[in-house]
């Protein structure tokens, strides 16, 4: 019990008991709901009789709230009940729900916990309550950044380890010994116990197997040095134990590989049960497997994302804790299932893969490879480079390592384009052909349309060429060298295209490394197609400066014609900077893909007076 008391003030003369609680003792009742529950407790009273929540204060009147902890503490966190795995007089293993934060875990562990039978006069003076431990640093918050679990100190709050500083009345010391996720944590009841775990802790004597789940296939890890190693293997599982030394000398102990899922992005996950020397933590694990180009699948440090499994969070769980208890000398082993999302993420990942390998022994049966019998998606190249063609807007195009491999999203470029020409005679520039076939496409649509597509590689021409011959287009396409940021230098392209398509690349040229390993097959493409400089943004940056210069130089003829379309797509979130870098065009709207994100910028070229009107308004 805690009791506090005050007389009203003038200032606070006429007010309501209810709101003269709350501002006067906000740091120990700390919401309208505790407020309420004090009043229906009957703690608070004015002038010595019980108060009622309405109460007008006057001047003078001695107020006085007689705050119950415990009572406050069961009314939020006694209502749910904690997993208790085992329990005697001295220590506990508790599994902490997932989604709960450390404090919110100790404040309901007197609730789930039998209290201690004290014996000696120093116990009996202990308090039920954990606010001295809370308020003291003793609980760890709930995080999964590499600092909480990356060793002894750093993992163990720092009081933990100043004994003046625990005061003698916490009679229930939380000892954090894994990663907070859907885990256990062992539980001390007394300074003894907390001490003697803690030392258990540090000498190796508290055993953890975490499970995980990381890309790739880990039959390919092998050890590295002679110690003894043993593989067992029955129905895809397979068990390697070693001495430590030939995995990873001062981190793990033993890996044994659950399940190998074949994945849609990744080729194949591994499911793994993994146990650290002690005291090594799950951050080491991911280290470990990081540096074995198998990182574990999450949204943190040393992990790598699923496409498919952004913010679902870290697929790693402490499934086992194994321990000599350290009074009874009994082994206590505490396990626990995987988390629920495992199952969910490996199910989506290995439907999505069979889904996809259908298609992809399709694409080879339609290019002639039926010879073909299996295909690894995590070791071959795209299979459009295996192929040597890909479907792109019902028509089947020739692709080389030289082009970028069409993508459906960029079908929103061909729709828009050709909602602009209606059947028009029109003529299309196509920036960056690549292997012509956005610009094919346009043609094949529209019969009355001519076009020329433009692109700095030599490679990339000869395959838009085949292309151009294949679909017999020769008559109406022709292709040319060229540089989006030097179109103006091109006297032939001074023509007044009514429609200007591109589709440059946009992806951030400083993280070339990061994206290529995240995106699979993107390794196989030509750089120059995917990435470009200034985040992103330099090749929008460079075609808005050769066409702006073209439109400001005198002359009759432009590259583009007045009341002319420039079609532009874009990556996700990239629209407001691409409307800016082209703001002296006239922004005339957007179209969105199948994912429903932004694809698609159509702008319209003005007169130069208002192009004038423009690069002055907005410069």
């Amino acid at each position: 019990m805690k009791s506090f008391e005050v007389i009203v003030q003038e200032d606070n003369d006429g007010i309501r008991a209810w709101k003269f609680v709350l501002s006067q003792w906000k740091a120990i009742v700390k919401s309208r709901e505790q407020m309420r529950r004090c009043f229906k407790r009957g703690e608070v009273s004015v002038n010595g009789s019980v108060a009622e929540v309405t109460k007008l204060l006057a001047t003078g009147d001695h107020i006085k709230i007689v705050f119950d902890t415990s009572a406050a503490h069961e009314s939020v966190y006694g209502r749910e009940k904690l997993d208790v795995r085992y329990e005697d007089e001295d220590l506990a293993v508790v599994v902490k729900p997932s989604g709960k934060t450390m404090a919110a875990f100790g404040y309901m562990l007197p609730f789930s916990l039998h209290p201690r039978q004290y014996g000696g006069a120093k116990d009996t003076e202990a308090s039920l309550e954990v606010d001295a431990i809370l308020s003291d640093g003793i609980l760890l918050d709930d995080a999964d950044s590499d600092a909480d679990d990356m060793d002894t100190s750093s993992n163990i709050s720092p009081a933990l380890g100043q004994q003046n500083r625990v005061p003698s009345d916490s009679w229930m010391l939380p000892l954090g010994l894994i990663e907070f996720l859907n885990d256990q944590v062992i539980v001390a009841k007394t300074m003894e116990m907390r001490s003697v775990l803690l030392d258990m802790h540090k000498g190796g004597e508290v055993s953890r197997t975490y499970r995980v789940i990381c890309h790739g296939s880990l039959y390919e890890i092998r050890p590295q040095s002679d110690a003894a190693t043993t593989t067992e293997m029955d129905d895809k599982r397979c068990s390697i134990t070693t001495n430590g030394a030939a995995i990873d000398a001062d981190c793990i102990e033993q890996l044994k590989i659950v399940k190998i899922t074949p994945s849609n992005e990744a080729g194949y996950l591994s499911t793994l049960d993994i146990k650290p020397h002690s005291p090594f933590m799950g951050v080491n694990i991911r280290r470990y497997l990081m540096s074995t180009e198998h990182p574990v699948v999450g949204d943190s440090g040393n992990t790598k994302p699923l496409k498919a499994n952004r913010n679902k969070g870290l697929m790693s769980a402490l499934v086992r804790v194994e321990f000599l208890h350290p009074t009874q000398k009994i082994p206590l082993v505490v396990d626990m299932e995987e988390p629920a999302k495992f199952e969910q993420l490996r199910m989506r990942e290995e439907r999505a893969f069979w889904r996809r390998q259908a298609s992809d022994l399709e694409e080879l049966r339609r290019g002639g490879l039926d010879s073909v019998s299996t295909y690894d998606r995590a070791a071959e190249r795209p299979i459009a480079y295996i192929v040597g063609e890909k479907e792109f807007c019902d028509m089947r195009f020739k692709v080389s390592p030289a082009t970028l491999i069409p993508r459906t999203t960029t079908e929103t470029l061909v729709r828009a384009a050709i909602a602009i020409a209606q059947e028009e005679p029109v003529k299309i520039l196509d920036v960056g052909t690549g292997s012509g076939c956005l610009l094919l496409a346009l043609l094949k649509s529209l019969p009355r349309a001519v076009g020329v597509g433009l692109d700095i590689s030599e490679e990339a021409l000869l395959v838009a060429e085949a292309n151009n011959a294949l679909h017999s287009l020769t008559g109406r396409a022709t292709f040319q060298l060229g540089d989006l940021g030097r179109l103006e230098e091109s006297d032939n392209l001074r023509q007044s295209f009514d429609i200007l398509v591109c589709n440059p690349p946009y992806l951030d040229g400083n993280k070339a490394d990061k994206l290529t390993k995240t995106f699979a097959g993107t390794e196989f493409e030509p750089p120059v197609a995917l990435f470009a400089e200034s985040d992103g943004y330099g090749a929008y940056e460079l075609l808005a400066g050769s066409i702006l210069r073209d439109l400001e130089a005198p002359g009759v003829k432009h590259i583009m014609a007045r009341g002319g379309r420039m079609v532009l797509e874009i990556g996700s979130g990239m629209g407001p900077r691409v409307r800016d870098i082209f703001k002296f065009l006239r922004f005339e709207y957007s179209l969105k893909d199948k994912q429903d994100s932004e694809r698609c910028l159509v702008f319209v070229v003005p007169e130069l007076d208002e192009i004038c009107a423009r690069t002055c308004i907005k410069t």
